[in-house]
């Protein structure tokens, strides 16, 4: 067995000891007390390199800070209490009402009990789409680019991909478009997909879906007959999901607690496929119903309304 020391990454102040095993494929550090053990390789039969697991650039929750940093720099979740209003809550956090109103949808107030997104700053909650650059988002949103570099901690314009999660400090929401007439697919026996208030409906930013809140553990069901394409888990944004696929259009059933069916499965409209749950990118126990390719069959339901 040979012993190496030498220093990690710029630290100079003290060298750690590695011992290479006897299978000479990995070193680990012998005064490392919280388990994180740096990985190792020999090139050319000299050489030291640096080894990590392999990564896949994903979708980034940019707009939720490191813990390091402070606790108001994330985003939080409140629920609203008797005697709350909007320009109340937004005195308590130092924030503006409009930025509570445009993170949650709201077109009129809140209620005793309601769950809200409760930004770090005044400014806008934004996901990143195709396309989208850093320089058109702040232009977008009347902000700086610069700032919203600073405030997610992006390396530089190249630092997003669609799907992030972005704040965009001081911004503004832009006006949203006059909606155009289209046929839309009158969905007569789609069922409803679980019991609850719905605290998100169809709006821009959250296209085809709509979130029904309830207990974790309340019952999901298929709203149609049709074959399951895939289930699994996504940290960011759907937790335990399940996609089904209906003929003409897919499906998303995300946050779940329990999935009960399986990849290629066929299920039938009414029957459980799963239980309600806070999975994910979450905020409390509920359903994200989305649709793909097709307007969701309840996108007439705003926030509010009671699913049965």
């Amino acid at each position: 067995m040979i012993v190496w020391t030498f220093t990690l990454w710029g630290q100079a102040s003290e060298a750690d000891e590695y011992v290479i095993p006897d299978n000479n494929l990995f070193l680990s550090a012998k005064n490392i007390d919280n388990g994180d053990v740096r990985g190792f390789s020999f090139m050319d039969g000299s050489s030291i390199l640096a080894k990590s697991p392999s990564t896949f650039r994903s979708e980034q929750v940019l707009a939720v800070r490191t813990e390091e940093r402070n606790e108001r720099e994330r985003i939080i979740s409140y629920q609203v209490e008797k005697g709350d209003s909007l320009n109340s809550i937004a005195d308590r956090f130092d924030i503006s009402v409009d930025t509570i109103k445009w993170a949650n949808s709201i077109t009129n107030g809140v209620n005793p009990g309601d769950d809200l997104l409760i930004l770090p700053t005044t400014g806008v909650l934004y996901y990143v789409e195709k396309g989208d650059t850093l320089s058109h988002i702040a232009e977008k949103h009347k902000a700086s680019g610069e700032d919203i570099i600073a405030f997610n901690d992006i390396e530089d314009e190249t630092g997003i991909v669609p799907g992030d999660q972005l704040i965009i400090p001081d911004g503004e929401k832009p006006a949203e478009p006059v909606p155009q007439r289209a046929p839309t697919t009158t969905y007569t026996g789609f069922a409803a997909v679980t019991h609850g208030t719905v605290t998100q409906g169809d709006h821009p930013g959250h296209a085809n879906a709509v979130d029904i809140a309830n207990n974790c553990g309340t019952p999901i069901y298929s709203g149609s007959s049709g074959t399951v394409s895939r289930t699994g888990y996504g940290s960011w944004p759907a937790g335990n999901y399940i996609w089904i696929d209906y003929g003409n259009f897919e499906a998303l059933y995300a946050h779940l607690q329990d999935i009960y069916v399986s990849s290629g499965e066929t299920v039938s409209g009414g029957q459980q496929i799963g239980t309600m749950g806070n999975t994910g990118l979450s905020t409390g126990c509920h359903l994200h119903f989305e649709t793909r390719g097709v307007s969701n069959p309840f996108s007439h339901m705003q926030r509010g309304m009671t699913m049965n």
